[in-house]
């Protein structure tokens, strides 16, 4: 049977994911290459430029996207429309945090080295503000099973944080332990977090 040229083309998510995936690949292909510069002792371009180029071109490339899928868009009902609109600004800030994070010579996405005044101000601004944009949008689309999910992610993402964390305290101010470090609490919280959600969720 001939498809029907009037009826909406359903979009695919995982076209949407792959757009993103590829912004980051791409981003870090050029932090790579400007590191390399870097290395090499030659001038490295701006570092907020490959994070604008990078983010530039995924944006029109879901521009593009979701014009010519329009239709099979607006079909779609709002509490879903709202789910994967939290879903995809969460993960653009988790992608924009990890540009800015690498934000010159020798820093590391998990490190401890110095930021720069804008780059800091930057990074607080889009976690705190975009955090609460995606969780508003989040909470208002979710129904009971994924809720339950969130909660339990939660609560095992708590308790990763709060048995390690005063025990490497306690240890390091005895000399047996290096300096607690925030960022890898942090890292092990959103790990169990992740594991813990994705088995309620599909299981």
């Amino acid at each position: 049977m001939a498809n029907d040229p009037g009826k909406a083309r359903a979009p695919s998510i995982m076209i949407v994911v792959a757009i993103a995936t590829g912004t980051a690949l791409l981003a870090g292909g050029f932090a790579g290459f400007n590191q390399a510069r870097i290395d090499a002792g030659d001038a490295a371009i701006a570092p907020w430029a490959a994070p604008l180029i990078a983010v530039a071109l995924g944006v029109a490339a879901l521009s593009l996207y979701v014009w010519r899928h329009a239709d099979g868009f607006r079909a779609w009902s709002q509490r879903k429309r709202r789910y994967w609109a939290s879903l995809l600004i969460s993960g653009a800030i988790g992608m924009a945090a990890a540009m800015l994070l690498q934000d010159g010579p020798g820093s590391a996405l998990m490190g401890n080295g110095a930021l720069t005044p804008n780059v800091a101000v930057g990074l607080s601004l889009l976690w705190v503000v975009g955090l609460v944009i995606a969780l508003t949008l989040y909470h208002r689309s979710v129904d009971d099973h994924e809720r339950h999910a969130y909660h339990q992610a939660s609560l095992a993402g708590f308790y990763a944080f709060v048995f390690p964390c005063p025990v490497w305290w306690v240890l390091w101010r005895a000399g047996m332990a290096p300096p607690v470090d925030a960022m890898a609490l942090f890292g092990l919280s959103l790990l169990v977090n992740a594991a813990v959600y994705f088995w309620f969720k599909f299981r």
